[in-house]
């Protein structure tokens, strides 16, 4: 296995950070910062959730750690071959916008890692970027 790292682009919010934090602590929500053209069968829970990332792997997250409006760490679990972690890091003030990016790092067979390794980037670009277009009213209960 070979160990990787790879992280987002920092982009800016719309939203305050302690609002995308609350937003994204909550799994009913996660579906709404992936990519669609990627991901497909998404189902949670109040404690996971879980995907299939199309041509790579299907996935089962949880919350790993917490830190209120800093990061929500969140980590894999049962997939033998595929094990990482994502951190999404909320930059600046908890009450006004800010910045957001997202880490991801992990194991993973080198050939694999090496096929893999452009749509994991373009994965973690796209759920920051998403994260980061999210305004207020977006967040906001029942909508």
């Amino acid at each position: 296995m070979a160990e990787f790292y790879l992280q987002s682009e920092a982009k800016k919010t719309k939203a305050s950070l302690e609002n995308l934090f609350e937003f994204l602590s909550d799994f009913k929500n996660f579906e709404s910062i992936l990519p669609s053209d990627k991901v497909e069968g998404f189902t949670y829970t109040e404690i996971e959730c879980s995907f299939v990332i199309k041509g790579i792997t299907p996935m089962k997250v949880n919350i790993d750690e917490k830190v209120p409006h800093k990061y929500i760490k969140f980590k894999s679990e049962g997939l033998g071959k595929f094990n990482f972690r994502l951190k999404t890091v909320f930059i600046g003030e908890s009450s006004q916008s800010g910045e957001c990016l997202i880490e991801m790092h992990g194991d993973l067979n080198p050939i694999i890692l090496n096929m893999a390794k452009a749509s994991l980037e373009q994965l973690i670009n796209t759920m920051a970027h998403k994260l980061g277009e999210l305004n207020e009213h977006e967040l906001k209960p029942n909508n």
